[in-house]
């Protein structure tokens, strides 16, 4: 299960005639295991352990909130409806705890019902990823591989499972042939003789690399022959693929998306997967079939923009790019601060509605090409939105400030905007005298002397922080010119630094654990004042 609030993509591979499409199947596993287990025993009340699937090893805790008992029940109910007749299709089973904490299930419906109580077949396999198998792997019967397998202990039987694969030459075509489309040359052999081996053996050849042990294999080949191996052996009629592209190389994730295809297009098995890769979103929005979906809060909704959920992918801005889509916000303001609070209080201090801007928190937001990036995806989804990238100034002279502006073609770029802070960075606003005085309610000449206390005491480390921000400028800025840059004797008299070229992030700590030592509360500082007007900072948004 998903952790509330969690953002994460899902692609639904259907190959069905348009008349008869569904709505994505998302019957869970555990309805799907009662609906079978009540059917396979006949009777209306059974031992837990007939059910092959359970998500806790107590069926009792599955009730929301509060333990089953006989007098409460978890009822499930899917319904299809078909074409042309109007007639409708269901499936229903009532969970409750019979006598003596057993399983007791109701069930009813039509041809849904036969279809997914089948217990010879699997009406749908969740493949939550590989993290490894055991070295050594015992002969299992179809019973315990198969309810390991639902239970969610696939990386203990998968040699069982590739060995039955074996033994078919239908399903060995089958599985060699999918296997082959994600990694071309690659072949799996799978040994056992019930009167001499005790353990089975499964090997991977690779052409040109020679053969090795499966365990010895890489995850990514690992988790692609798992899931290949589900749909050659049992054929679901749904495969859900938590993520199957984590350790997979970009170029394998591409393969691995073409494979899937394969399956929904070539089988009657319809796939589910949750991603949170861009590259494959890439390869599955090249898919025709493909559906995609934004999963939140328990919610799917479907997407058309697959390009632009693409985006917010690389830009690491999954849960604020929603809020962005969604809203009507009149500027999108991107910081490399994590915390975005202090920029959005400058902000508001001087005149920007909190209601009209979105701030991001992205991190390479100051490089060129990500901000152009970020004002192109912009005006492209929400025309007319104004894109502000928040820069330190980071010591810059107003000289310096040009030369940045240049790199970022502002001129070409009309819906984006440099917005430079008036001291080395946004906390350098709280560390104003003036500021400090406001909030704390205090003397203004005892707040410039305490500022400028800080500052002397802790001189050497705010040299020290000087001179590195601006070894970062001469890199930046200075590539083709570095003897252009100014020397620092040039910049600072005597090692010694004023407060309007202290860095702001270390001074507003210093400040803070001063206040702290004085009987405040140092959080204080940071808040709303008169005097974090900056006329400058309102002029980005006029």
């Amino acid at each position: 299960a998903r952790t509330s609030g969690e953002n994460l993509f899902v692609v639904l591979l259907i190959r069905a005639p348009p008349s008869q499409e569904l709505e994505p199947p998302t019957i869970p596993g555990r309805f799907i295991a009662l609906a079978q287990a009540r059917r396979e025993a006949g009777v209306q009340q059974f031992p837990p352990e007939r059910l092959r699937y359970c998500p806790t090893d107590d069926f009792l805790d599955l009730h929301h909130g509060r333990r089953l008992t006989e007098g409460t029940s978890i009822d499930f109910r899917y319904q299809r409806f078909g074409e042309g007749d109007g007639g409708e299709d269901y499936a229903a089973v009532a969970l409750q705890r019979g006598r003596n904490g057993v399983v007791s299930a109701v069930s009813n419906g039509g041809p849904l019902l036969q279809s997914i109580s089948d217990p010879s077949g699997f009406f749908s396999i969740y493949v939550p990823g590989l993290a490894g198998i055991t070295i050594r792997e015992e002969y299992r019967s179809d019973a315990v591989v198969s309810n390991g397998i639902a239970r969610g202990d696939a990386n203990l039987y998968l040699r069982n499972v590739l060995l039955r694969i074996e033994r078919s030459q239908v399903r060995k075509d089958r599985f060699d042939g999918y296997i082959d489309r994600v990694f071309p040359g690659v072949r799996v052999d799978t040994q056992f003789h019930e009167t001499a081996d005790l353990w089975i053996r499964s090997t991977v050849t690779r052409e040109n690399a020679g053969t090795r042990a499966l365990d010895l294999v890489g995850t990514g080949l690992l988790q692609a022959i798992q899931l290949i191996a589900y749909v050659a052996n049992y054929e679901p009629k749904v495969l859900l693929l938590d993520e199957p592209d984590a350790h997979l190389h970009p170029s394998n994730q591409r393969l691995l998306a073409d494979t899937l295809a394969m399956i929904a297009g070539t089988t009657d098995t319809k796939i589910i997967l949750a991603t949170h890769s861009r590259h494959l979103l890439d390869a599955l929005s090249e898919i025709e079939d493909a559906k995609l979906f934004w999963v939140k809060n328990g919610a799917a909704t479907p997407q058309q923009g697959w390009s632009d959920i693409a985006v917010l992918m690389d830009l690491g801005a999954l849960d604020k790019g929603e809020r962005f889509l969604a809203g009507n916000y009149k500027y999108l303001v991107w910081s490399e601060d994590r915390d975005t609070n202090p920029l959005s209080i400058v902000l508001e201090a001087n005149g920007i509605p909190r209601e009209e801007t979105l701030v991001f928190s992205y991190q390479a937001s100051s490089k060129v090409d990500a901000a152009k990036l970020m004002a192109a995806f912009a005006e492209r989804v929400r025309p007319g939105v104004i894109t502000v990238v928040h820069r330190d100034r980071d010591f810059m002279s107003d000289d310096e400030v040009e030369r940045l502006r240049a790199q970022f073609e502002l001129d070409k770029a009309p819906n984006m905007r440099l917005l430079i802070t008036q001291g080395s960075d946004i906390e350098s606003y709280f560390t104003r005298p003036n500021h400090v005085a406001e909030v704390m309610a205090s003397d203004p000449v005892e707040a410039q002397a305490l500022v400028e206390n800080v500052l002397h005491e802790n001189m050497i480390e705010f040299v020290t922080a000087f001179i590195n921000k601006r070894g970062e400028i001469k890199r930046t800025l200075y590539k083709k010119d570095p003897e252009a840059c100014p020397d620092i004797d040039e910049l600072i008299n005597g090692h010694q630094i004023p407060v309007e070229k202290a860095v702001g992030k270390l001074l507003l700590k210093r400040i803070k654990k001063r206040l702290q030592a004085d009987g405040f509360n140092g959080g204080d500082i940071v808040r709303l004042s008169g005097a974090l007007a900056d006329p400058d900072v309102a002029a980005v948004f006029a």
